[in-house]
């Protein structure tokens, strides 16, 4: 009788654990389709946006300006109801909507500046190219441009040119600004705050008489680590990615609670085993 009950029990913990298990695999499934739904919907927002946005910049090197200004109202338009949630910060979102009035601007006047209208559409474009592709932004594509900024700068501190020294933070200055707001779309607020830090007191170096040719090399030396940062060059690319943070967290689940129930069954029989072996020695 004591050896039936025993083995009720471990029946009824086994089909608890798989009820248990077969629970969170249909919660996670539910959860999966119902996620994949809203990022196929909102993958298509955005690349909406970024055709928009592709559009307008080549309008704007056409000097296009009646093509522009429709190109930046159906942005507008598209923007208003665009949910910018769990793609980018605030902050992110601010700077996407500060560069399409900074279009808006540009392309308001008969004879608009064909400069600065190519410059604030090359701005949009990298904006909304940084919101669609993360991971292959064109953004991320001025890092050797920087770096070769950062170069010719340091090469004219060398040999204490300081009027050419000027004009080359000029251009890296007219480059940074270009990608500024697709990278606060992807960086965190503080690594945006340290680099535009940066960009000014170098800036003060090189307009300043008599700045040490030392000091100006010391800062291009911490800017280039500065840079490094902004672009993602600083962290390793790791071999080992956790299981549980793909893209399908529910076979992770079912790894995990597969293995969980093996190890209960597992338990529960060298206890039963145990279990008979002492009754039938009594």
């Amino acid at each position: 009788m004591f050896l039936r009950k025993k083995r009720s029990s471990l029946i009824i913990v086994g089909m608890i654990c798989c009820t248990f298990m077969s629970n969170v695999l249909l919660q996670d499934t539910a959860y999966a389709e119902t996620a994949g739904v809203a990022d196929s919907s909102t993958s298509s927002s955005v690349e909406q946006l970024s055709q928009v946005a592709t559009s307008l910049y080549r309008n704007a090197l056409d000097y296009n300006l009646s093509a522009v200004r429709e190109d930046v109202g159906e942005l507008t338009r598209q923007v208003e109801k665009f949910s910018f949630d769990g793609l980018t910060t605030v902050e992110g979102m601010h700077a996407l909507t500060e560069t399409i009035v900074e279009v808006k601007e540009a392309s308001a006047s008969v004879q608009a500046a064909s400069d600065s209208l190519q410059h604030a559409s090359a701005k949009l474009r990298l904006a909304v190219d940084s919101l669609a592709h993360p991971d292959k932004a064109l953004w991320l594509q001025y890092y050797k441009i920087i770096k070769e900024d950062l170069l010719s700068i340091e090469e004219e501190a060398s040999n204490e040119e300081g009027t050419a020294m000027v004009a080359k933070y000029a251009e890296l200055e007219s480059h940074y600004e270009t990608i500024r707001p697709a990278a606060i779309i992807r960086r965190q607020p503080y690594e945006i705050e340290r680099f535009d830090s940066w960009m000014s007191y170098l800036k003060g170096l090189t307009l300043r008489n008599g700045s040490e040719p030392q000091d100006i090399l010391d800062a291009l030396k911490q800017g280039d680590e500065f840079a490094n940062a902004l672009f993602g060059k600083e962290k390793d690319e790791t071999a080992f990615v956790p299981f549980a943070g793909g893209p399908e967290p529910w076979a992770a689940n079912l790894f995990i609670g597969s293995a969980i129930v093996a190890v209960l069954a597992y338990v529960g029989y060298r206890k039963y085993r145990g279990i008979n072996q002492s009754f039938f020695k009594l």
